[in-house]
């Protein structure tokens, strides 16, 4: 079994390397690649040479060799040929790449700058070698400001959730207000919550208890004054009658056909109905007066009801401000002294990874953290928000 194992890893290393050299034989060099050139037999003109700004690199007695935008393999040619026509013989030549042009790795690292490129560099490797994501607070900064600045910014942000709940249930029982749909209108907001929609739903029903309370005394008022007004009739109707029995002894007694006390006594039953009739009118005012009442105090408490809802929701127009101004004076330090915690303290974030190649292009490529790097490459890691 153990020979089994050792021809497995024997196989997997012969493929890396297989897959390596593949990779090595396409490269194509470019200025700043440092190259092994060894020439067979003649040792004084083997040397590491740098690639140059121009694209090419020198060799004793051979002049400038153009090595950019070549493999490896054109670079030999190249040096054959020129040494053919300098020395007599063949010439046998190897270059191989003794280093790579570096990585540059920029961001939200502990340590930006360039590192030493290696077939199979990664995205991860180079965060790795560049220290990681960046966790050192900036130069005089106190830790435990940071962490307090931190608990600012979260408190903040559950705080400026629920102002923003209430401000928009606050507003969406206005609107029903306004277009006087009140009445007999459930308050239904989503995504909200439900404790800011089930407060202001208490605040209606003690208005709808206040309107039906009163409602009731206005009905009660009005059929109140209903009732003397139809007493008020029927007393007209008996003071009437009393008013002609009164004329009828008059004549009477002014005849000498009737005696003067019967005069007196129609006389005070006819006042007694007057002073009824006084009395209920009176009463059927006062009811009247109660019914208006009742319905003046059911638009006082629609007003008052008005009234506390704009006052609220300016009160929550200003905790909010206040709120905001609070997470991004916390969120401005934050990325002053620990950009890469800054972003930790956001809703939603995610680290990305930009890579600038090689060959000029101007748009970044996006890459992961498993993704292969090429010499000379600039990586650019970066915190992004998350849009929904």
């Amino acid at each position: 079994m153990f020979k089994g194992v050792q021809i497995l890893v024997w196989a997997a290393a012969l493929y890396l390397g297989l897959i390596h050299q593949a990779n090595a034989d396409s490269y194509l060099v470019a200025p700043g690649d440092k190259l092994d050139v060894s020439i067979l037999g003649r040792t004084e003109f083997s040397r590491i040479a740098q690639v140059r700004e121009d694209g090419t690199f020198r060799v004793h007695m051979l002049g400038a060799i153009e090595a950019a935008g070549l493999t490896l393999s054109e670079i030999e040619d190249k040096i054959v040929k020129r040494a053919a026509e300098s020395f007599a013989g063949s010439v046998s030549v190897i270059v191989d790449v003794a280093e790579y042009r570096p990585v540059s790795v920029l961001g939200v690292v502990q340590a930006p700058g360039s590192y030493p490129y290696a077939p199979g560099m990664t995205v991860i490797k180079a965060v790795a070698q560049a220290g990681g994501y960046e966790r050192v607070t900036a130069e005089g900064v106190n830790e435990r400001d940071v962490v307090n600045a931190q608990q600012r910014v979260v408190q903040a942000r559950i705080r400026l959730r629920f102002a923003e709940d209430q401000r928009e249930v606050l507003m969406a029982e206005l609107a029903l207000i306004e277009a006087g749909q009140l009445n007999g209108e459930d308050l239904t907001v989503e995504d909200i919550n439900p404790d800011q929609v089930s407060l202001v739903r208490m605040g209606r029903t003690i208005l709808d208890e206040s309107i039906e309370g009163f409602s009731r005394r206005a009905a009660l008022a009005t059929a109140e004054a209903e009732l003397y007004a139809q007493r008020r009739a029927i007393i007209g109707r008996q003071l009437e009658v009393t008013e002609a029995q009164l004329a009828d002894v008059n004549k009477l007694v002014s005849q000498g056909l009737s005696r003067k006390e019967r005069l007196t006594d129609w006389k005070v039953e006819a006042d007694r109905y007057r002073s009824d009739d006084l009395e209920t009118t009176a009463r059927a005012a006062s009811a009247a007066q109660t019914a208006a009442n009742a319905k003046n105090e059911i638009d006082v408490a629609l007003t008052q009801y008005h009234r506390d809802l704009l006052a609220a929701k300016v009160a929550a127009d200003e905790n909010i401000e206040l709120l905001r101004s609070q997470l991004d004076a916390s969120m401005d330090y934050l990325r002053m002294a620990a950009p890469s915690l800054a972003m930790t303290v956001t809703e939603q974030a995610e680290t990305v990874f930009e890579v600038f190649r090689a060959d000029g292009s101007e748009q970044p490529e996006r890459l992961t953290l498993t993704s292969e790097l090429r010499p000379g490459d600039v990586l650019v890691v970066k915190f992004e928000g998350v849009v929904n």
